[in-house]
């Protein structure tokens, strides 16, 4: 049985689309004092929008090698869109809860395509 099925790599690519958004997000001034009450130094704003290219680029990565070049690039697009939808709406309300999801899921999908690998 294959473990690696298109909607695993979507949750894979909607989640790391999504950290991303998280991480770009948090490399801001404005955002960074919000959520840590500090202004970022230059050093970790720098790392933490690094950080954020990454993971939307493994999201492309991942999408690609998975489905190839006639659909991965439309997968990674659409998790890109539904991803920096649902950061956009959580933010303002819930912000705590929407770094504490940026962190968490991509935990979770893996977990589950390492259980449905075994």
């Amino acid at each position: 049985m294959n473990a690696v099925t298109p909607s695993l790599i979507f949750a894979l690519a909607l989640v790391l689309c999504y950290a991303g958004w998280c991480l770009l997000c948090l490399g801001m001034e404005r955002h960074h004092r919000e959520f840590f009450g500090v202004a970022p130094s230059a050093t970790r704003r720098r790392k933490l929008r690094v950080g954020g290219w990454f993971a939307l680029m493994l999201a492309f990565a991942i999408s690609v090698y998975a489905i190839g070049w006639e659909f991965g690039p439309v997968l990674w697009a659409c998790a890109l869109m539904l991803a920096a939808l649902v950061w956009a709406l959580l933010l303002p309300f819930a912000m705590r809860w929407a770094v504490r999801l940026a962190w968490l899921a991509p935990i979770v999908v893996v977990a589950i395509a390492f259980v449905g690998a075994t």
